[in-house]
């Protein structure tokens, strides 16, 4: 006769991951006057969350470089440089994203030869940025290798002509990064509305990802913005799963950390969030673990960092806290 401590019909608990990684989105009138100083405690922060990946969404905000430029407009301290070098000292990885058009969203949704124009001249500026950054990245260990900043959604590339203009688009710029620095990773990030069936979202990206050289996609769980559902949520991101093992790919979730109060489609408003509570967080991370241990914040600096004010210091103490605690239980 023999005891066991544990039932033979019982599971290990699944593993909630903490976040590894964050996007900031570098704005002129902040991040391009920052100090030394002020970036070296905003790592520190990075530091004590244990985030190994930042995500720079984009170096150049419509014509605005945050890197010294012969060509786009540099603002005031660029700060593309003391990124990567405090990066390297503090022993996090940088993915670099290029071009941010505002005027994204509204160009994507016109017709398909208007479409192809624009993605055509958005091509030419993000090849650009990105062979004036190669000069400055590739002398840092931190660089880990680019983030491409156009975030593909299911709803502007229903139709057959507009899904080939994406995807020429993709395998042009992915095929000119990989040329410009072989080896270095290719990142691109996608979101859903729950317009779509599950199955054609898995074709959409499975079709995508036999385009391009892209080697790491990363899901938005729409969670902060009501996109998605928990409910719904886990089919698409096993649909997301799947294209990206099905293409030998990496695949991360990123977690919203913010909850909207203002802005489409609640309201006509300039969009506007608040930090989400600290249990939300933890059920985002929780779904999100059983499909990656990649997970990445949108966004740390925004809304769970001190520097984002009284609620963002809240979460962030919360969230140390309870990493704390399924660390050491």
């Amino acid at each position: 006769m023999f005891t066991c401590s544990r039932s033979i019909n019982s599971k290990e608990p699944e593993p909630t991951y903490p976040i590894q990684g964050t996007f900031i989105q570098l704005l002129e009138n902040s991040h391009g006057q920052w100090s030394e100083n002020e970036w070296i405690i905003f790592f520190s922060y990075l530091k004590k969350l244990n985030i190994s990946d930042l995500y720079l969404q984009w170096t150049v905000a419509d014509t605005h470089s945050f890197f010294y430029s012969s060509t786009f407009q540099t603002v005031k301290l660029p700060p593309l440089e003391t990124i990567l070098r405090l990066a390297e000292q503090f022993e996090i990885k940088v993915n670099i994203g290029l071009v941010y058009d505002y005027e994204y969203w509204n160009q994507i949704s016109n017709n398909s030869d208007r479409v192809k124009i624009y993605l055509d001249e958005l091509l030419i500026r993000s090849k650009l940025a990105a062979e004036q950054i190669k000069s400055i990245a590739i002398n840092y260990k931190s660089f880990k290798g680019w983030y491409i900043t156009e975030e593909i959604d299911d709803l502007n590339w229903r139709l057959d002509d507009k899904r080939e203009l994406l995807f020429s688009y993709l395998e042009r710029l992915s095929d000119a990064l990989e040329k410009l620095t072989p080896g270095y990773q290719i990142a691109i990030s996608g979101f859903c509305n729950g317009q779509i069936e599950i199955t054609e979202f898995n074709k959409f990206w499975d079709q995508l990802l036999k385009r391009t050289k892209i080697n790491l996609v990363l899901f938005q769980d729409g969670i902060g913005t009501k996109k998605l559902t928990f409910s719904k949520l886990p089919g698409y991101l096993a649909a997301f799963k799947k294209s990206a093992i099905d293409n030998g790919r990496n695949m991360g979730v990123i977690i919203e950390i913010f909850r909207q109060i203002d802005g489409y489609p609640i309201n006509k408003n300039t969009f506007n969030a608040v930090p989400a509570g600290l249990l939300r967080i933890i059920r985002q991370r929780q779904i999100a673990s059983k499909f990656s241990y990649n997970i990445v914040a949108f966004s740390i600096p925004n809304y769970m960092m001190p520097m984002a004010g009284s609620s963002g210091n809240a979460l962030y103490n919360k969230y140390l806290d309870d990493i704390e605690k399924r660390t050491n239980p």
